[in-house]
């Protein structure tokens, strides 16, 4: 998921609603304009900060960013990203505050400031990287040399470097990567979960949104040393802001929870409204109850997938894929959730349902790619085989389909948090969200 095309939040590192909205308090912007406000107290009293680091840097990183790819020769180019890397880890302020640099080839270790021992903060030297995908191959040569870490092993990939800084005896809590134009976030627990936070520095640089809250302020909130390194205690600010995160999605599960008694209605509402435009007979009076599970059941093989989308490690879905995600996955109906349905056509056509119907049967049936195949070509679903997905789950709705309209206003209520007066709606991170929390939200 990326919150613009320079900040890139993989796999629901932060809650997405958290980290996006514009609300005055309880959201990281609120956490950004505070930054900013510290930043311009500093600067008023003449020190200097890493907002004034970076302006004064920027013209140079940019330009010496933009050029990395017209080096010829390695050496010089490796030479040219490791002097970039120097530079931002003092603009960042990661040598400055008395923090503890200890260097080990190309990883450092960051330790607080009269604090003998734990280093919470490591950064990576890697090679330059063209884009996030590159710098997070595991078997990429993305380190300029092989680097040693947990015994003899030795790492020529930053990805497979992290992991294994994060397994040590005294393993960091954030990892900063380094690559050129891309700069890596990783938190430990995270991370194991595919997780992480990326920033395009080079288009941070070339864009120069310099704004109160703009996407300077965002990327220092999230890089500079305030927020990354140790403070006099050993404590991340990060930790708390991650914590923050969780709280505030725990607030978005009680939406959710608002949002599916809604839906149930809605289907069940439909279910009835096309049987009379089917001019099939009305369900008798003692199948309401039945309907209504069934609903909640239809609405919980979403809510499934959604987590199951968010949680790649279940390995319930083939995340990654470029063909489940342009073909089957239910993000891409993200987009159209607030599309305008023009015409009476649009409003009760069934392509939501039939879509979602497709990725229903390969979850409960399973799937593997046949020679000549052109359906779900190249991707493989292992069969779950859950009552969940049985057909009979869903009988009466299946019986009539579900119109586009209908469905559309139930996955905005799976989708985006509740509309409420001086709040921007966002989008649910079901990464964020827990087992436990899935499980009340059905109770």
């Amino acid at each position: 998921m990326s919150v613009t095309d320079a900040i890139v939040v993989g796999e629901g590192w932060i809650s997405e609603h958290y980290f996006t909205t514009d609300a005055k308090s309880q959201s990281f912007q609120a956490k950004v304009i505070e930054r900013r406000k510290a930043y311009d107290d500093e600067a008023a009293e003449g020190r200097p900060t890493a907002r004034s680091r970076f302006t004064e840097a920027r013209q140079r990183l940019e330009v010496d960013l933009g050029s990395l790819g017209e080096h010829l020769d390695a050496a010089a180019a490796r030479e040219v990203v490791d002097d970039i890397h120097e530079r931002l880890i003092t603009v960042l302020g990661l040598d400055a505050h008395g923090l503890r640099l200890d260097r080990q080839g190309r990883v450092l270790r960051v330790a607080a400031p009269g604090i003998g021992t734990g280093a919470p903060l490591a950064i990576v030297m890697a090679s330059a990287a063209a884009t996030i995908e590159e710098l997070l191959a595991k078997d990429g040569p993305t380190l300029p040399e092989p680097v040693a870490a947990g015994g003899d092993a030795e790492f020529t990939s930053a990805a497979r470097l992290v992991s294994a800084l994060f397994v040590q005896d005294d393993a960091p809590q954030l990892v900063l990567v380094l690559a050129g134009r891309w700069i890596l976030l990783a938190e430990r627990e995270r991370w194991a979960e595919g997780r992480y936070l990326a920033i395009d520095i080079q288009l941070v640089c070339e864009r120069n949104d310099i704004r109160r809250g703009g996407e300077v302020d965002r990327m220092l909130a999230c890089l500079a040393s305030e927020s990354i390194a140790p403070d006099a205690d050993g404590d991340l600010w990060w930790n708390g802001a991650l914590e923050e995160s969780v709280k505030h999605t725990v607030g978005v599960s009680q939406d959710l929870r608002d949002g599916v008694r809604l839906s149930i209605e809605i289907l069940a509402n439909e279910v009835v409204a096309r049987r009379r435009e089917q001019q099939l007979p009305p369900l008798p009076p003692d199948q309401a109850q039945p309907l209504a599970k069934q609903s909640l059941r239809f609405l919980y093989r979403i809510l499934f997938l959604l987590y199951a989308e968010a949680s790649p490690e279940l390995g319930v879905l083939p995340i990654g894929a470029p063909e489940y995600a342009q073909g089957y996955s239910l993000d891409r109906l993200r987009e159209l959730v607030q599309v305008e349905l023009a015409t009476p056509q649009a409003r009760s056509g069934t392509h939501l349902y039939e879509s979602l119907g497709v990725l229903f049967r390969l979850v409960d049936q399973g799937h593997r790619p046949e020679a000549g195949s052109a359906f779900a070509e190249g991707l493989t679903f292992n069969p779950l085989r859950a009552d969940l997905f049985h057909p009979a789950a869903t009988a009466h709705i299946d019986e009539v389909g579900l119109g586009n309209a209908a469905l559309q206003e139930v996955l905005a209520h799976l989708l985006l948090s509740k509309e409420a007066r001086g709040r921007d709606r966002g989008f649910i991170s079901y990464a964020e969200l827990g087992i436990n929390q899935l499980g009340a939200v059905y109770e």
